[in-house]
Parts: structure tokens; sequence; C-alpha cells
């Protein structure tokens, strides 16, 4: 039942999510540039915008023909725009909060706004350790830390390329390489977040089964960048 209604909160933070990524979204974004590693033109992470406009940023675009791997300071920007201003910060904090405080987890941090306000510390903190220590082990090893979409058509193809997403990605080359930075961050910061929590919370099985249900969550993110050009088409029907 307790991970039933993590779940369900996961989902709806998804959700509202990819509403407000579509409600700010204007023409050209959302990977509405070239989708397919190994097409179109070097973006890093950037999409140009017509009649000299400056280009806005966006997660994922790469191809692999003539790759450019990010340099240092769009490696920085893209940190903190994760980790700490993205629409994305708020939801991926709040959903397991709210998850949390539904099934009183820790029973400790007792009910209330200032329950609610420590459990929504403790996603947030695990966010930002998990994006840091992301960050660190990506610019060591030079691997690709962008969402890049799939070249393939089909929903399935499309599907799996999304959910292996924070497994498999990029290096200095464009060779696809095991993602160890975004696995070992994620454990890494849910160990490291047991730390604050009280007795009973700071084993690691508890420590695992966080860390498993963050890459869960990573990989449905990674779904709605996947298809954000059909979601967009669908949240802007008449």
């Amino acid at each position: 039942m307790i991970f039933t209604k993590s779940v369900f909160l996961h989902v709806v933070a998804l959700l509202l999510f990819c509403s407000t990524i579509h409600a700010r979204a204007g023409p050209g974004e959302l990977g509405e540039t070239p989708d397919a590693v190994g097409q179109g033109d070097v973006t890093n992470g950037e999409t140009a915008k017509p009649d000299g406009d400056a280009p806005k940023p966006v997660v994922a675009v790469v191809a692999q023909s003539a790759y450019q791997p990010l340099t240092g300071k769009e490696r920085w920007d893209l940190y903190l725009r994760e980790a700490f201003w993205s629409p994305g910060v708020f939801f991926r904090a709040a959903g397991p909060a709210l998850g949390a405080q539904l099934n009183n987890e820790p029973p400790q941090w007792g009910q209330g706004m200032e329950g609610y306000s420590k459990r929504f510390a403790n996603r947030f903190g695990r966010f930002a350790l998990q994006e840091t220590y992301e960050a660190a082990g990506a610019a060591v090893l030079q691997h690709e830390v962008r969402y890049i979409h799939s070249k393939r058509s089909g929903f399935l193809l499309r599907a799996a390329h999304a959910l292996t997403a924070d497994f498999v990605t990029y290096d200095r080359s464009g060779r696809r390489t095991p993602h160890v930075a975004r696995v070992g961050s994620v454990v890494a910061a849910e160990f490291t977040g047991n730390l604050w929590m009280p007795n009973g919370y700071r084993d690691a099985s508890t420590a695992m089964r966080g860390a498993g249900m963050q890459l869960g969550v990573s990989s449905a993110f990674n779904l709605i960048r996947e298809f954000a050009p059909e979601l967009k088409r669908i949240f802007t029907w008449r």
C-alpha cells in the first residue's frame, strides 16, 4: 500500500511537470529539433530560433555524426538548472514528500506543515546531492548528462530507448557507454541522505529501495522527454 501511494504521487507529479513544460514551451522547443543521434546538426543543448532570436536551452538534441561534448560552462549551467531551478526540481521533491506525509514516514517528523517541510527538504536535498554527484562524476569521465532523443521510429523502440537512458550514455567521442555517473549518483545520494534520517531509516535496504524508486521516476521523466512532441500536440489540441 505504501509503495502504491508513492508511485501514484510520483505519477501525479510527472503529469503536473509535463503540463508545466508544455504550458511554458514555444515553437521549436521540446525536441522539435533533430531528434536522432546521427542525424541533423549538433546543438550542444540549444535549438536555433528563427529571425536571429537567441537560442533557448533544451535538454537533449545531440548528433553523433559531429558530436561535440559539453564544455565546462555548459556543464555548470546545466547542473545549476537541473539541481536548483528547473520546473522538475519542485515536482520531483513535492510528490515523494506528499507520499511520505500521507504514509507518516518517518513518524518522528510528525504531521502538519512542519512535518511536510522536513519531508520536502529531505527529498530536495537528496535530488541536489544526486545532481551534484552526477555532474562531478560525468565531468571527470567526460560522459554526456543530457537526455538524447532516439533516432528510431515506433513506440516500443523509442520507449525502450527512454527507459534505458539512465543506464547507457555517450562518451566524449559519441560512443555509447554505461552511465556510471547517473546510477552511482542515485545510490550515493540515497546513502548520504540516510545520514540525516531518524533511527530505523538509515539501513542499506532503505537506501537501495529509494535508489530503485528514483531510477524508476527518472525513467518516467525520460519517457516524457522522448514523447514530448506528441504530448505537446495532445496538450495543445483544440
